[in-house]
């Protein structure tokens, strides 16, 4: 089955911005400019049995990423949004974009938004982000989970950054 982009973000219940964020990190399957919802869900199913594959504690997530920071640049083929996507996704977060309006939203579905605006909005959700991640560190540090190493190298900060 064929669906338009907007069609697809519906079927699976998310944001055209979502959507888009898995058009540009290759998560789904696009047939001439339409979604391919069977061998997109036939990527989903294979890549997802080791597309998380670390388990750790988010103690043991948030030293990863610590130790991580610096010594690396952005990745030719990724840009400042994608990181922003799967460092949110990672953590649970869906992302809106509004470059127009230099605006960037995080957010949770019925839960939380969180926003930030101008220039600088990318590295604000990354700083956000990043607190997020040592916030649930300090509460629940002993709790296993399953990490996407991408997903985590999004979260450490680049070679002379500073948030």
């Amino acid at each position: 089955m064929l669906l338009s982009k907007s069609a697809y973000a519906r079927h699976m219940g998310v944001s055209r911005q979502t959507d888009y964020g898995w058009i540009a990190r290759g998560e789904i399957v696009i047939s001439g400019d339409k979604v391919d919802v069977e061998a997109s869900q036939a990527k989903q199913n294979s890549a997802g049995a080791g597309e998380h594959q670390t388990e750790m504690t988010w103690a043991q997530a948030a030293a990863w990423v610590w130790k991580h920071d610096g010594g690396k640049v952005l990745p030719a083929d990724i840009n400042a949004g994608q990181r922003i996507e799967a460092a949110a996704a990672e953590l649970g977060f869906d992302v809106q974009h509004e470059p127009d309006e230099q605006l960037l939203i995080l957010f949770r579905p019925d839960e939380e938004t969180h926003s930030f605006y101008g220039k600088d909005r990318a590295a604000g959700a990354l700083r956000f982000l990043r607190s997020e991640l040592a916030y649930v560190a300090t509460i629940h540090p002993d709790t296993l989970d399953d990490w996407n190493k991408t997903a985590l190298m999004s979260l450490c900060l680049l070679d002379g950054e500073k948030l």
